[in-house]
């Protein structure tokens, strides 16, 4: 006796905060307008200067090459950060050997609530009704997930005639982020929901921040109504 409403995620993407203070490169993922902090020591006698290239993109990042790391990046996309020590000797600028280390900007993430197919119902309701709302990703985000190096995850919550309620006593989240409304307790409910990026199983592209959060587009109302007491029959008497 369970009527089942399953929001599924409609889109997705991104997020990060990057370190470097050693001769080492690496690749780490972040979003957009995410605030970095890229901090390095210069060697005795000289001073850092960091260079900023997109991939695809010719040429530096404008503002580099600068004695200033980038704060952020206002653009998704693939970014090598080189950075390396120099000497300004009368013969003539000198640098070491640079360090490179990519960043992967992800586009900001979205995420929506699939349209219940049925808003109201009975508590005695046993059909099964399931959304038809669809996932799409990027081919970076697609990437990103299929190599375990992000993961996503989905946050639901929901009130109960304007009442906060647990999410565990109105639905279940499935690990790919399927919502599940369950509950048959009468009322009417709002769900609405979050997602945003974790560290995937494979670490070696660290993910650095709060996961760039977002919240769904919308929300969605489900009314889950009493079932009727039974009539009481008042007289029964035979036809004239």
């Amino acid at each position: 006796m369970k009527t089942k409403i399953t929001f599924l995620k409609v889109s997705l993407v991104a997020l990060f905060l990057f370190i470097s203070n050693a001769a080492w490169s690496a690749t780490y993922y972040t979003c957009i307008n995410t605030g970095l902090n890229l901090t390095a020591t210069a060697a005795p006698g000289t001073t850092l200067l960091w260079d900023v290239h997109k991939d695809g993109a010719v040429g530096s990042v404008s503002g580099y090459p600068s004695a200033t790391a980038p704060a952020s990046f206002a653009d998704a996309g693939s970014y090598v950060v080189t950075l390396v020590n120099r000497t300004d000797a009368a013969s003539g600028t000198c640098p070491s050997d640079p360090i490179d280390n990519t960043i992967i900007v992800m586009p900001a993430l979205a995420f929506g609530l699939g349209t219940p197919s049925l808003a109201v119902y009975c508590a005695a309701n046993t059909t099964t009704n399931t959304s038809t709302a669809a996932a799409t990703v990027t081919n970076t985000q697609a990437d990103a997930i299929t190599a375990n190096f992000l993961a996503l995850n989905f946050t639901y919550t929901a009130t109960k005639d304007n009442v906060a309620v647990p999410i565990a006593q109105v639905g279940t989240v499935a690990t790919d982020g399927t919502f599940t409304f369950n509950t048959i307790i009468p009322g009417t409910y709002i769900i609405t929901g979050s997602v945003k990026y974790v560290q995937g199983t494979v670490t070696t592209n660290p993910l650095l921040g709060n996961g760039c959060p977002v919240s769904a587009s919308s929300t969605q109302q489900v009314i889950v109504t009493d079932k009727p007491a039974q009539p009481t029959i008042i007289t029964i008497t035979a036809a004239p």
